[in-house]
């Protein structure tokens, strides 16, 4: 089987880490195949830039609720 093979069926989830260093945000993303046997395959990603500004425009959200 190849990995091409093993990647056409199994689910996929995604995931991006934001975290707050030195008053900038960074973003890690991830995209995550459970394999068959269980395990995971987990692939590295660019975060996109739409994803990154919603998560931005959250964060500044909570921090103006929390500000008043």
């Amino acid at each position: 089987m190849t990995v091409a093979q093993n990647l056409s069926s199994p689910p996929a989830y995604g995931v991006t880490y934001a975290s707050l260093e030195n008053c900038e945000l960074r973003f890690e993303s991830e995209l995550a195949f459970q394999m068959d046997d269980g395990s995971l395959l987990t692939l590295h990603l660019p975060t996109s830039p739409g994803e990154r500004q919603a998560i931005q425009q959250a964060v500044w959200q909570q921090f103006q609720q929390a500000a008043n």
